[in-house]
This record gives structure tokens, sequence and C-alpha cells, in this order.
């Protein structure tokens, strides 16, 4: 094969898995805003606080910091968050952000409010 040849073939092979690698990574993501909604945290404390807490939480768990991934693990327990907030207390499934105790799930609420409330 020829040296030409081999190259046009691997850079229409690169462009092949870039272009709908990077439409994946790089466009909006749909989902339901009422996630990023912490409820119970918004009766105690006010936006910018939660916003903080989030941002924190972020910093503590940088594989986290990303609004796909925090969208994604929040949708799969969507239908009974609630439930899922009570039930991480009781599993001890809590973090300790700026001295506050939250379940796992309020916690990524609060990094997913972060994240939309500084758009």
């Amino acid at each position: 094969m020829k040296r030409r040849n081999f190259i046009l073939i691997g850079a229409a092979g690169v462009a092949a898995v870039s272009v709908p690698s990077a439409f994946y990574f790089f466009r909006d993501i749909e989902y339901d805003k009422s996630l990023a909604d912490p409820g119970s945290l918004l009766f105690i404390l006010d936006g910018p606080a939660v916003v903080m807490l989030g941002e924190q939480y972020r910093m503590l768990f940088p594989g986290e910091d990303s609004e796909r991934f925090l969208a994604r693990k929040l949708s799969a327990d969507a239908p009974d968050l609630q439930n899922i907030i009570i039930e991480d207390f009781e599993t001890e499934n809590t973090v300790l952000v700026d001295g506050w105790i939250l379940s796992k799930t309020e916690a990524r609420q609060c990094a997913l409010f972060s994240i939309i409330n500084k758009k």
C-alpha cells in the first residue's frame, strides 16, 4: 500500500471515530431540571449557599464534576429521589461538605444545582 493511501485511510478512520464522539460529549444534554432541586436544603439555605455546597462537593469529588455525569446518576433514581435520600442516611451513604452531613444524592443535587446556576 502506498504511503498516501495509508495516510488517507488512517485519517478517514480517525474522523469516523472522532465525529460521533465529539457529538456525544459536546452536545447539550437534556434532562429534567427538577433533578437539581435539593428541596429540603432550599428550605434551610438560600440559593447561593446551596451553590457553594455544590461547588465544594465537586471539588471533593472531581470525578463527579460534570453536568452529564450528575444528571445521569440522578436520572437513574429520579422517580424516587426523596426515598433514595432517606435510604442514603439509613445506610450511611453520606458525605461531609462544609460541616453539613448530606446524603450522597442530596450532595449530587447541590452539585448539579451549582452547575446550572453558574451558566
